[in-house]
């Protein structure tokens, strides 16, 4: 489907079905028709199922009850332990040790998944819920994370694929409840870091124009996921989502790289992202996923964010994951919160 009929972009789809025989309260068999939609991601190719389920039943973890749980444990990014136990960068790379921004502070990983990776304690608060951060705290850790990245970039020209990336709680694969976000850099790019770039590249090649210009301009005219502006990043959902509760994406016009984002910019995207933040806890979720991703040449690829909320197994009394064999065997999404529906809800925060 194209909005435009002079656009490049085309949004496929295809809504199937599946019958079965339910039964009533009396057990008497009736025919159920449920509605499926398959979608195809119309830079990459990458498909997903849309299969719908409210999420009114979704319940509220006992925060408190984490809290208190967490306190109990010996946590390294808390005062004094951050300050006697965590490591520090080579001088050559970091000649302070550590980046300080605020209350944020980033110091290498210590199991890294690049052969450069660093950690960012968010805060000196041991814990924040979703509807707690201020921007202050986010711009800092961005920040902080950022300045990461530019000193790897002027220590080896080498180490030229990199990202921020933020695991908020449990149910995102968060191993510690302190807020903390990590980057990672260095000289392969991860598998969807290398389609994206060559998807933009071959897009460019076709068109003589950058996918991510022409899809802000198809879905702003459509007006079914575009959510809005924060200053100067724009915002709406992914039409093929990687997370099972649908993507919110934040584009950041005219920047190819995160590496080359002002202040403000990171500032924007901290406002925006605690409008997400704010529609995640109205869903009774407290947990999300974000990632970012750069290229090289603004006239190819925009840098841009995606944010995918996390929680357990909307139906499951026994606390079980929301990935399955269709995500981890199959590398396909099921999404059960339709794009379109995430987008009308988030427009009445922006």
């Amino acid at each position: 489907m194209k909005t435009n009929k002079n656009s490049s972009i085309e949004f496929r789809r295809e809504v199937l079905s599946s019958r079965i025989m339910t039964r009533n309260g009396s057990g008497v068999f009736n025919e159920a028709v449920i509605p499926l939609e398959f979608r195809t991601d119309p830079l990459t190719g990458r498909t997903c199922r849309i299969v719908q389920y409210s999420p009114d039943k979704i319940t509220r973890p006992n925060l408190s009850a984490l809290e208190k749980k967490s306190k109990k444990l010996t946590c390294p990014f808390c005062k004094p332990l951050i300050d006697k136990i965590t490591p520090r960068f080579p001088a050559d790379l970091v000649p302070e040790g550590v980046i300080r921004r605020g209350k944020a502070i980033a110091f290498p990983n210590i199991g890294p998944y690049d052969v450069y990776g660093v950690v960012v304690a968010i805060s000196d608060q041991h814990f924040i819920a979703l509807k707690d951060f201020d921007v202050e705290t986010v711009l800092n850790a961005l920040l902080a994370a950022q300045a990461y990245i530019k000193s790897v970039q002027d220590f080896d020209v080498r180490a030229i694929y990199h990202f921020i990336a933020w695991n908020h709680m449990p149910p995102s694969g968060g191993s510690l409840v302190h807020p903390h976000l990590q980057s990672n850099a260095g000289y392969i790019p991860t598998d969807y870091q290398e389609q994206l770039l060559q998807a933009s590249e071959k897009y460019y090649q076709q068109h003589e124009s950058n996918y991510w210009s022409d899809l802000l301009k198809e879905e702003k005219e459509n007006g079914q996921r575009y959510i809005g502006r924060v200053g100067h990043t724009e915002w709406l959902t992914s039409f093929v989502p990687k997370g099972r509760l649908s993507d919110v994406v934040a584009v950041f016009p005219g920047k190819a790289s995160v590496a080359e984002l002002t202040k403000l910019d990171l500032e924007d995207f901290a406002r925006g992202l605690l409008k997400v933040f704010d529609y995640i806890d109205g869903l009774n979720l407290i947990s999300f996923n974000m990632s970012t991703y750069s290229g090289f040449d603004k006239d190819r690829f925009w840098a841009h964010a995606r944010i995918t909320p996390r929680g357990l197994l909307l139906y499951s009394p026994i606390e079980t994951s929301d990935q399955f064999y269709y995500q981890i065997m199959q590398d396909e999404n099921i999404c059960i919160l339709p794009p379109e529906t995430v987008a009308e809800e988030l427009r009445k925060r922006f």
